[in-house]
């Protein structure tokens, strides 16, 4: 990685010197920026020129707000980010409209910023979003989040049909609460930015992305290179670094190539990504190994229940010659790209390439898993190269992009006080049953599964303070052999709040009984730990279905079960596995892709837990 800041400089060089590198002949009909809240036009050294919403010709507001707030302390200093000292505040829902002059897909970017002011508390500011009747966020706060500072969220919306040539952006406090915003940006798209069609992993037919859904960006990451601005980009987007996802460093090294050399077949435009993101790249790094055969991943969390639109760009930056570089490309452990010749797409070197698939995480799962490696047969180096990755979450059947609920379903208004005692209620049961579940079930199966040790029983897994409490007129002892599954929460020590307690400071491995230390498989415990904690959420809406914890209690049990399996080959009772320094060739599978995994035996209560997993009909 010692090469990281010769790259650095060597783009911040050409980004002064060569700007007109960047820039394509495409031209957005409709580039608009606007400061909300603002008083005077900002220009942006990327070319970008804010101007306030209020007195805008283009811009429509209804019904207005005359809430206008600034940062008296100017914390954002910087001139490029001057529009986040002003917010404009709605305490009713309201709508801003948009006249643009193209129809088609538009980059729709909005801009927070929760600054400190003596008469409105942005940070506990608690509001919907929606866009052309898409839900963009819903019941969003920054209370719930541990970000704090200013950043943005970025869309793909549809401006035709119904809403030709018109955005409605409509902002929606919840009751009590009021809403804001600090900037929007609107740029339209070149007709061909996203396809209608791409292939799945598994691998089947191709799946249609039809011009109407929406599109949030998840992730937009340049392999090997340097965090790019909007500068870097024609429609001023962000690429940031990827070495925060990458889950083997020293597997990886990184190149580069001069960005002028950086061709563009047909079908490919510097609007699919910049040449600074073609000239960099993550390969293979140098084994010193005879046969080098290990995959370069990366692992990037992600919201469960929704489809991903995954863009892969290549560019050989790496070869001598033609027909040298043959590598495979894995979703999730699926394969996606097999024996994947780029040179037979794009027929020359230093040519820009990209790959676009879809990946469906309705069955639970919050991480995708990115890995390039070479193929098991093939006479040639093993190498295997990404430059750049791009998620896009797509929106679902109810018109959203954050949750369930329809966009009709969203309003200012909160139930009468007698229903929202109800449902208070139904949800902390529902919340509380859910814990309850996870807790049986990891009780069960650590019971039967926990390595066998004469003076301390698989029971006590939890080493709360022995407190006596009262349980059907029985003095029960937390935390020894002796507690009860039905024991758990009657305790004074609130089982649940002492374990998030650890959970949120993300060293839950604090709560394993000492003797077990050692046979309690690390990620196993924080997929538990993050599955509970949702099942723990403040509000109904942002806790997992029944099916969705089995789904993730049961990846959990598969990484301890994997784990044991591990302890017993390798004959140590204290062994933790860690990321190994070489990952493991995967190979394609066969019909429908599915991994090939062997089957287990289960008790008969764990059996009566997972019922739903056994049985498909059960969900």
């Amino acid at each position: 990685m010692g090469n990281s800041v010769w790259i650095y400089r060597i783009c911040v060089l050409y980004a002064f010197c060569a700007p007109s590198i960047v820039f394509a002949s495409f031209t957005s009909q409709d580039s608009f920026f606007i400061d909300c809240g603002g008083n005077k036009v900002l220009e942006l050294d990327d070319g970008r020129v804010f101007k306030p919403d209020s007195g805008n010709s283009i811009v429509g507001l209804s019904p207005n707000s005359l809430i206008v707030i600034s940062d008296p302390q100017m914390t954002i200093s910087d001139d490029d980010s001057a529009f986040y000292n002003s917010a404009r505040v709605f305490k009713e829902k309201s709508a801003y409209t948009i006249s643009t002059k193209q129809i088609g897909r538009h980059l729709l970017r909005l801009h927070f910023y929760p600054f400190e002011n003596p008469h409105y508390d942005l940070k506990s500011a608690v509001f919907s979003v929606l866009a052309n009747g898409v839900t963009l966020m819903y019941r969003f706060s920054f209370s719930n989040s541990r970000r704090l500072t200013p950043f943005f969220k970025e869309y793909a919306v549809d401006l035709s049909g119904t809403s030709s040539k018109r955005l409605s952006l409509a902002l929606s406090p919840s009751n009590g609460s009021i809403a804001f915003i600090n900037g929007i940006e609107v740029v339209s798209l070149p007709n061909k930015q996203f396809p209608s069609t791409a292939m799945p992993v598994p691998l089947g037919p191709e799946v249609e992305i039809p011009p109407h859904l929406a599109l949030e960006t998840a992730y937009r990451v340049n392999m090997g290179g340097p965090l790019l601005t909007p500068k870097n980009d024609p429609l001023w987007r962000t690429w940031e670094p990827d070495i925060p996802f990458l889950l083997n460093p020293a597997s990886a090294r990184n190149v580069s190539e001069n960005p002028s050399l950086i061709k563009y077949p047909d079908g490919v435009s510097v609007e699919i990504a910049p040449n600074w993101v073609y000239s960099t790249a993550q390969e293979m790094a140098d084994a010193n190994v005879s046969d080098q055969r290990f995959n370069i991943s990366w692992e990037f969390a992600v919201e469960h229940g929704f489809t991903y639109l995954i863009r892969m760009h290549f560019c050989d930056i790496v070869s001598i010659a033609l027909d040298r570089l043959v590598f495979n490309v894995y979703i999730n452990r699926q394969s996606a790209l097999d024996f994947f010749d780029l040179s037979s797409k794009t027929m020359e070197l230093s040519a820009a390439y990209f790959v676009d698939i879809v990946a469906n995480l309705s069955t639970g799962s919050d991480r995708i898993l990115v890995q390039v490696g070479p193929p098991a047969s093939r006479n040639l180096p093993s190498n295997a190269i990404l430059n750049g990755l791009e998620f896009f979450k797509m929106s679902n059947p109810h018109e959203s992009l954050d949750g369930n609920l329809p966009a009709a379903g969203i309003d200012s208004k909160m139930p009468d006080k007698k229903n929202w005692l109800v449902i208070a209620i139904s949800s902390a049961s529902a919340g509380f049953a859910l814990f309850m579940l996870i807790s049986v079930a990891l009780f069960l199966y650590l019971r039967k599964t926990c390595p066998k040790k004469p003076k301390h029983q698989c029971l006590s897994w939890i080493p709360v303070p022995t407190t006596q409490v009262r349980n059907l007129d029985s003095k029960v002892s937390i935390g020894s052999s002796t507690s009860t599954a039905h024991s758990l929460g009657l305790n004074r020590v609130n089982i649940a709040e002492w374990s998030m307690n650890w959970q949120k400071k993300r060293k839950l491995e604090k709560i394993i009984d000492p003797h077990l230390i050692g046979s309690i498989n690390l990620e196993s415990l924080r997929k538990f730990g993050e599955t509970a904690e949702k099942c723990l959420a403040e509000h109904g809406s942002e806790r997992p279905t029944m099916g969705d914890v089995l789904w993730n209690l049961e990846y959990a049990f598969q990484l301890q079960e994997a784990s044991i399996q591990t302890l017993s080959a390798e004959n140590s009772a204290n062994y933790i596995p860690d990321i190994p320094e070489w990952l493991p060739q995967i190979e394609s599978t066969n019909g429908d892709g599915a991994n090939t995994t062997s089957d287990r035996e289960f008790d008969t209560a764990s059996s009566m837990v997972f019922s739903q997993l056994m049985n498909p009909k059960g969900r």
